[in-house]
């Protein structure tokens, strides 16, 4: 049994990089998590693959960008050239899906495929076998967004078909995950979770900790 692994999602303001980055890391946080968005995939605006190379140049942490944007095949190589060292792209963007995944892995990348909350599972299969990542989104586009409950059976058949596939991704989870919701999470086949960063910003590494310990008595009790 794997141990679940904690990414955060870091904001995009160059003055405050690196300040932000080191309580991250005093926190024990095993991920840096990059939105990219593009104001048209989702109303917000942020990211890009220089703010990626300050990150890059700052930290030895693994950092995931999540591309929220329309044509994702487009700028994969630039965040990937940056220091991006997972490159998440969406089932839903305008794009060669299997081109993408394809151009990704051959920079010696990972990959991962992000679902909205409303997609299904179904239309993403024949992917799965070529993705390190299935990133599945809880909540709704927006900062402070509730986890919607019914996202949480995509994760249990995601769980599944992996099993039943003998796949290898790991299942990620994105959007309203609170210290209150995070067994559920977990027992339904998280192994990692994107944490806002402001939720570790009051007592850090006491709050991780404890995050920690709840996510391997889901583990076990399931």
């Amino acid at each position: 049994m794997t141990s679940v692994r904690f990414a955060a999602v870091i904001g995009a303001k160059p003055c405050q990089t690196e300040s932000e980055v080191r309580k991250l890391e005093m926190a024990g946080i095993d991920m840096l998590h990059v939105e990219v968005m593009d104001g048209h995939f989702v109303p917000n605006l942020g990211g890009g693959p220089d703010f990626v190379g300050a990150l890059r140049a700052t930290t030895e942490l693994p950092i995931e960008v999540h591309l929220r944007i329309e044509q994702p095949d487009r700028y994969a190589r630039a965040f990937i050239e940056a220091g991006a060292d997972i490159v998440t792209v969406h089932l839903e963007a305008r794009h060669d899906v299997r081109k993408t995944i394809e151009l990704i892995r051959s920079m010696g990348c990972r990959c991962g495929l992000a679902l909205n909350p409303l997609t299904l599972l179904e239309k993403a299969l024949k992917h799965l076998p070529s993705i390190h990542y299935l990133l599945c989104l809880t909540s709704n586009p927006g900062p402070r967004q509730p986890l919607l409950p019914g996202t949480l059976q995509k994760v249990a058949q995601a769980k599944e078909c992996r099993k039943e596939g003998n796949f290898t991704y790991q299942i990620a989870v994105e959007g309203g995950v609170t210290q209150e919701s995070l067994a559920s999470v977990v027992l339904h086949g998280a192994d990692r979770v994107v944490l806002e960063s402001r939720l570790l910003h009051r007592g850090e590494d006491d709050l991780l900790r404890e995050l920690r310990a709840a996510a391997g008595e889901a583990n076990m009790g399931g």
